[in-house]
């Protein structure tokens, strides 16, 4: 059996991990959760053999609701990917983004860009 303080440290360094897998989604980028599970159930095997712990209790619970951001951020990632997918509007699109970061409110189609300014003749000395 494992110790209690060594339990509260795997589950504080899983809690800033699932942070982070939350926060790379979050922005858009893929995470890798291989392994989650059984780190998951390997901690909560840990935890029941220390039955009546109450501090490791509250700890294990306190990761729940990172456990839930980042399910939700894996959903929204995976409706994005299928709208993409079905050639549905996707708001993640890089078009989409560059014109956010621009300020511009609305993504143009390129027929829909204004047309490029007439060219000033050269001087010619």
């Amino acid at each position: 059996m494992t110790g209690t303080a060594t339990l509260l440290h795997d589950i504080q360094a899983l809690a800033a991990a699932l942070e982070d897998t939350r926060d790379q989604m979050e922005a858009g980028l893929a995470a890798d959760l291989t392994g989650l599970d059984t780190r998951v159930a390997a901690l909560c095997a840990e935890a029941q053999s220390a039955r009546g712990d109450a501090e490791l209790a509250a700890a294990l619970e306190r990761l729940l609701p990172t456990l839930d951001a980042v399910a939700s951020a894996l959903t929204r990632q995976r409706e994005t990917l299928a709208a993409a997918t079905e050639g549905r509007h996707d708001p993640h699109t890089a078009r989409q983004r560059a014109s956010a970061a621009y300020g511009r409110g609305t993504t143009a189609a390129p027929g829909d860009l204004p047309p490029d300014p007439p060219a000033t003749p050269s001087r010619q000395s």
